[in-house]
């Protein structure tokens, strides 16, 4: 049997490359920070080092032992320093325990590229701390819902209190180096606020918009700015009437869609047909059916035209971009 840490793999249960080459870590707790945990938050940053950004989603995250510095390590650079100092009571004393990052060298993502972090109401507790602490540092952007405001710590656990019940008893309380304060009370609250649900579409959105602000390869910009300027989440923005169509530019129909019974079907006529069924994924962006992460479609109203950005590793289109013929 796997030891219990290994089989929390960090609190981390999922990273991919979003399209963009945009990053996606999602934290569900703050799991135990021993030599397995950081072995496992260590290989995750390992796998998105060479993104230009990321998103961090602690949506579903309510805490755990683990600390923000671990992760705050990998989003800065040089001299290790404090981000937070925890006050413990015990008996009639207090007790000072500094939080401080580590020096990762080479193995940071860096202090310098955009990093976005996912919130909702469920996030609390250490969760929060971590979310508190880039906010503070002016590290990155919160993108999402108000956390839950639990800044106050056990170093206990739960109280057993006789006949199956517990409670859990604060025994301290943190203090940010940045702020001087802490987030009880008030949660942390977004500087995007969106529901929950709509956080990463919007977060990817921003992501896209702040590398087109420095990309030079035309290939690379016009995927961006229309990940930037297209709906990712949420309801769709256009109708099926309005994405159905042939799609293409010089040399005539790439792509065709066309909707019945109430689903989109889509046939790829270059360079050899093939035909798909695209399934929102959120606004005007659509998986496909039958194939893993990183096939997509996504549709965009520019100029009262629609255009599609089809996404088929594999398979090299000239352009990056087609319009609706």
């Amino acid at each position: 049997m796997l030891a219990e840490s290994v089989k929390e793999n960090g609190g981390i249960v999922e990273t991919r490359i979003l399209y963009g080459n945009i990053g996606y870590m999602a934290v569900n707790t703050m799991a135990m920070q021993d030599q397995n945990g950081k072995a496992a938050i260590a290989a995750a940053f390992a796998f998105l080092h060479n993104t230009d950004a990321m998103i961090l989603d602690l949506r579903g995250n309510t805490g755990g032992s683990g600390h923000a510095e671990l992760f705050m390590s990998y989003f800065s650079e040089g001299a290790p320093f404090t981000g937070a100092t925890a006050y413990w009571r015990e008996g009639d004393t207090k007790r000072k325990q500094a939080f401080r990052t580590t020096d990762l060298g080479p193995l940071s993502y860096g202090a310098k590229k955009p990093l976005y972090v996912l919130t909702s109401q469920r996030t609390f507790s250490a969760a929060e701390g971590l979310a508190y602490e880039i906010q503070a540092f002016k590290r990155g952007m919160i993108v999402g819902e108000t956390t839950g405001d639990g800044a106050n710590p056990s170093n206990n656990g739960n109280s057993q209190l006789g006949y199956g019940f517990s409670a859990f008893v604060p025994t301290g309380y943190v203090i940010s180096a940045a702020t001087g304060t802490n987030w009880e009370g008030v949660g942390v609250k977004p500087d995007v606020e969106v529901p929950a649900g709509e956080a990463l579409g919007k977060a990817w959105s921003l992501a896209a918009g702040r590398l087109a602000a420095s990309a030079s390869d035309p290939r690379s910009l016009a995927v961006l700015r229309t990940l930037a300027a297209a709906k990712l989440s949420g309801p769709p923005s256009l109708t099926p009437g309005q994405i159905t169509g042939q799609y293409g530019r010089s040399g005539g129909p790439q792509f065709e869609i066309e909707a019945k019974d109430g689903r989109l079907y889509c046939r790829q006529h270059q360079p050899s047909p093939v035909d798909f069924a695209p399934r929102t994924a959120g606004g005007d962006h659509y998986r496909l059916d039958q194939l893993p992460d990183g096939f997509s479609m996504t549709f965009l109203m520019k100029d009262d035209r629609v255009e599609l950005m089809p996404v088929l590793p594999g398979i090299h289109l000239s352009v990056p971009v087609l319009e609706r013929q």
